[in-house]
């Protein structure tokens, strides 16, 4: 045999072997987790809740323009697809003693074992204490941003997860007697968080997180990083306002910080083990709140629409990521 003819069958044998080797398993990578779709808050939409709580007059607890509120809140909730709970309890304010006031408890998914609270005031101011004109300083306020405009925004919230199913329990509380308050003491502001936070509508309720929304459509509003907030959630605080700015609301989220407010997320984080957060307008300029706060400029002309989308889909974003895992 040749040398050539040699070489030629060695190759031949080295091949044959080579095919009747086992094929190496074919590792396919690890594919991320597909995020969940976020959708689109309208600003129309959202804009209407505002108008639709103001055609009720003056929510204030023990009066009928308050029950009629209420009847309509709880009815758009169920028709939203959520399980409602009515909290009721007996508020005292100014003048007032034992109005009846209500919590009203929204729930998706209420046996997912991950959850998240959304929260925000649904009651009205019986006076405008810091109004330029004296004469009506004893006389309700209409509260559209004040009350309504953090309502409206979960209402949206509400009809897009009805309309979106999302994997995570989301539980949207509207927080009664909240802004009848008086100079004298603390505890006399945020009566429904207070009653709440000592009285959850399910033992043992703990979410991963909650997020409190007061005053968030307002014109030329800014929302810097309030105190509580940084000091009981600053983890999940921090990450909201990145991905705000992420989101192109850097705008209106702003990293700049100021002191705490006595506003329902203190009482929740005090009263519980739950880290809320509160996204509130505030002027830092003068630090203080702005202009309109307890006025009664504080109607339906102060909404802005592109403002009051943006915070709706800033916290849209938020929980659709949270289901994910993406957050």
């Amino acid at each position: 045999m040749t040398f050539k003819k040699l070489l030629i069958l060695l190759l031949v044998i080295s091949v044959s072997f080579a095919c009747k080797e086992d094929p190496k398993p074919v590792v396919e990578p690890a594919l991320k987790k597909p995020t969940a779709k976020i959708p689109s808050s309208n600003m129309d939409s959202v804009f209407s809740f505002v108008n639709q709580q103001l055609a009720f007059g003056n929510r204030i607890p023990g009066t009928p323009e308050h029950q009629a509120c209420k009847d309509w809140l709880v009815n758009k909730f169920k028709g939203y697809g959520a399980v409602v709970k009515e909290q009721e309890f007996k508020a005292s304010f100014f003048d007032k003693k034992d109005q009846q006031a209500y919590n009203i408890i929204a729930s998706y998914n209420p046996s997912h074992q991950k959850r998240v609270l959304l929260a925000a005031h649904w009651d009205s101011r019986m006076v405008a204490e810091k109004d330029p004109d004296v004469a009506k300083q004893n006389t309700p306020i209409h509260g559209a941003d004040d009350g309504g405009s953090g309502v409206a925004a979960l209402l949206e919230i509400a009809r897009h997860i009805n309309q979106n199913p999302i994997d995570l329990g989301v539980d949207i509380i509207l927080f009664d007697a909240e802004d009848n308050g008086d100079s004298l003491s603390n505890f006399t502001w945020c009566l429904g968080s207070q009653y709440w936070s000592k009285n959850m509508h399910v033992s043992g309720y703990n979410p991963e997180f909650g997020i409190l929304l007061d005053m968030v459509g307002a014109k030329n509003a800014k929302f810097p990083k309030e105190g509580y907030s940084q000091k009981y959630a600053k983890k999940y605080h921090d990450k909201v306002w990145k991905l705000a700015q992420r989101m192109g609301k850097g705008d209106l989220f702003i990293n700049d910080n100021f002191g705490g407010i006595n506003d329902d997320h203190y009482h929740v984080n005090t009263n519980t083990n739950i880290p809320m957060l509160d996204i509130i307008n505030w002027d830092l300029s003068r630090n203080t709140f702005d202009e309109y706060h307890h006025t009664h400029d504080d109607n339906i002309d102060v909404i802005d629409k592109n403002v009051l989308r943006s915070v709706t889909q800033v916290v849209l974003a938020t929980i659709y990521k949270v289901s994910d895992g993406s957050f």
